[in-house]
Formats: structure tokens, C-alpha cells, sequence
């Protein structure tokens, strides 16, 4: 494959003037170490996406992505190239969802932040309200809806003691760590929480649940991170995993549901809205959750119980990631001028997830 005609649409590529460069000879020399070659060729770096920087590359004989940390100061435990190099060197050789690393370093000299290599996956990635860039028929859209479903059900059906999972997070506390991780991100924003935000980490704070069933969780999970045939609409990968641990699988669920917005959502929540939830044919909250209740079989009294306190904490992680993110757009209001919607958008996510401990939701 000639390395002057890169295997995606030109749209989901920036435009040359808008690449932020990198280093490429000290990427050259990295992989030469390892008996790898970087083809020569203009850097491409792909367009969507809030977090972490994505490049298309060309590596010996085949196509790659690096990825790295966006410029500037990380949150603790954000964008973990190292945790998203562990997730696919475990899960890609049992799942064909997850690429294949080919090469990872945490040595910030070559290139100013730890990245990872992995292989390329061609496809189309899920972005938007028109994921297929046309309006969606309904079959396509409960297609599309179930997939979701299906993704999180196979990943969660994995043995942690088959694959041999047991190094990608710890099994007891989850809920826990999580709160108080996201509890301490919101303490740690430059903006003004809102007052739905305190009153909801208040309440989380006070009925944490127990310990709950373990699975690998894939932990930001939500539609554009699927890439898919652009023609039949099957998964070719699941991208973005720099936070996937050992945890909740219904935390998974609950991170799902809230980038699945609702006409009743607030304002400013549903103009971020990511995908086709508000297209005809498209299942609705409640119905996602059934579909994946009965896939996996949480269907006590607990697991209803759980669902709502993640559900609600998907919700408080959802406002914090929209502060962090519009904390970006107020030390650079040029460089990140596109990240002025999250200051309007966190107040609804805070707001949803009160919502959701008040029953008023799901």
C-alpha cells in the first residue's frame, strides 16, 4: 500500500496547517532501536476527539496510530498511554475489537510525553448525530443502538483469570476510588463548579455501594469510540483505552448512557450530544438498559440499586470532563475556542445525575 494515499477519508484528517507537529526523527530513532521503520511522509494527524492526540503513520509494512497526551498539564490517572498499552496487550489476543500495540515508551525525551503505536484499524468511526454521514434509517439506528450492547457484553463477559487480566487494575473498591478520584478532579478545575455539582458529589459521597461484580470495563466508553464497516456496519475495533481498568461493569453501562442524550435532557447537554440518540428508530435509555440486562443478567434489587449510583456518578465524571475541558478553553480561548460549549454543558450533567438518585431517569 503506497504510503501517499492513506486508507481514510480525507475528513477525518486535519487540515496540514492544523497538525500539531511532532518529532519525527526522534521517533525514527526510537523505532529503528527496535527494528522498526518509520516511512518518511507529511505527519497526519486525525481530526475528532477532545483528549489525546492521534496520528496515522506508516510503520514497516503496515499502517498505525500513535497516540499521546494532549499538550499541557495532565490530570493525575488522565490520558495513561501506559494503562491503554497494558488493556490492548491483554485483550488483543483474545478479542478482535481491540488492536494490536506495536510499541509503547514512557520516555518523555523523544517525544515530550509517553505515546503508544498500535495497529491501524480501517473503517468508519461513529461520530455524530449522522455517524454514516447521512440521516440514519430507523433499522440502521436500533442497529446501531444494539451494537453498543453487544460490544459492552462481550468485553464483559471476558474471564479476568482467562485472559489473564489480573494486572489491569484492583478488583475491591472501585466505586470508591472512583468517586473520590473524580471528586478530586472537580476540586482540581480552574472553573467554578456549579452548585448542582457539590450538592451531587455530596450525595454520592454519602450511600457509596459495596463491592460489585468485577469485569474488565473499558471505562470512557460510548459510541465514537466504534469503528465500523461503512457498508455492513460491523465493529472493526473499540479505540481509547487509556482508562480501562478492572471494575463495575455496570459503570461501563451507566458512561454509555450518558452520552446518550434525550429530548428532555437540558439544553446544553444535548448540544453535545455525540450520536444518533434522538434519530427515529433509536432505542432510548431505558431501553439500552433492558437490552443489556438481559444479555448479562443483572436483574436483582442490587443491581438496580448499583446502576443508579453509577449512573449518577457517570453523570458527576461526565460534568468534570466538560470543567476540565472548558478549563482548556479558558487558559486559551483561541487555541480551544471549540471547547467554549463544555462551560454550558456541565451544569446539565450535573443536574441529570441529582436527576438519577431521585429516580426521575432511567
Amino acid at each position: 500500500m503506497s504510503i501517499l494515499a492513506p486508507p481514510v477519508a480525507p475528513g477525518l484528517l486535519r487540515d496540514p496547517a492544523d497538525v500539531i507537529p511532532f518529532d519525527q526523527s526522534a521517533l525514527t530513532t526510537f523505532l529503528s532501536k527496535r527494528g522498526q521503520r518509520l516511512s518518511d511522509g507529511p505527519i497526519l494527524q486525525f481530526a475528532g476527539g477532545y483528549g489525546n492526540l492521534n496520528y496515522l503513520i506508516h510503520v514497516d509494512d503496515g499502517w498505525a496510530v500513535l497516540r499521546r497526551p494532549p499538550l499541557g498539564e495532565i490530570p493525575k490517572g488522565a490520558n495513561d498511554m501506559a494503562r491503554e498499552h497494558r488493556s490492548l496487550s491483554v485483550l488483543s489476543p483474545v478479542w478482535s475489537l481491540a488492536p494490536r500495540p506495536l510499541a509503547f515508551c514512557d520516555d518523555t525525551s523523544v517525544l515530550g510525553a509517553p505515546f503508544l503505536i498500535s495497529e491501524f484499524r480501517a473503517g468508519l468511526p461513529l461520530h455524530g448525530a449522522e455517524p454514516l454521514g447521512r440521516p440514519l434509517s430507523p433499522s440502521q439506528a436500533r442497529c446501531l443502538s444494539l451494537l453498543q450492547i453487544q460490544i459492552l457484553t462481550q468485553l464483559h463477559g471476558f474471564s479476568i483469570a482467562a485472559i489473564g487480566a489480573q494486572g489491569l487494575g484492583r478488583a475491591e473498591g472501585f466505586a470508591a476510588r472512583t468517586l473520590k478520584g473524580w471528586g478530586a478532579r472537580l476540586e482540581g478545575s480552574t472553573a467554578t463548579p456549579p452548585a448542582e455539582a457539590l450538592t451531587l458529589f455530596k450525595r454520592l459521597n454519602a450511600a457509596p455501594p459495596a463491592d460489585q461484580r468485577v469485569s474488565v470495563i473499558h471505562n470512557d466508553f460510548k459510541l465514537d469510540n466504534v469503528v465500523v464497516d461503512p457498508e455492513t456496519l460491523a465493529p472493526n475495533a473499540v479505540l481509547d483505552w487509556d482508562m480501562s481498568t478492572l471494575g463495575a461493569p455496570l459503570f461501563d453501562l451507566s458512561t454509555l448512557l450518558t452520552y446518550w442524550c434525550e429530548a428532555s435532557d437540558p439544553a446544553g447537554l444535548r448540544a453535545t450530544n455525540l450520536t444518533h440518540s434522538e434519530a427515529a428508530g433509536a432505542l432510548t435509555r431505558r431501553e439500552l438498559t433492558q437490552a443489556y440486562i438481559r444479555a448479562s443478567g443483572f436483574d436483582s434489587a442490587q443491581d438496580e440499586a448499583d446502576l443508579r449510583h453509577f449512573l449518577a456518578l457517570a453523570f458527576a465524571k461526565l460534568g468534570v470532563v466538560y470543567l476540565q475541558l472548558y478549563d482548556r478553553y479558558l487558559s486559551d480561548p483561541e487555541g480551544y475556542a471549540r471547547n467554549q460549549k463544555f462551560g454550558a454543558a456541565a451544569p446539565g450533567a450535573f443536574a441529570l445525575g441529582n436527576d438519577v438518585l431521585d429516580g426521575n431517569v432511567i
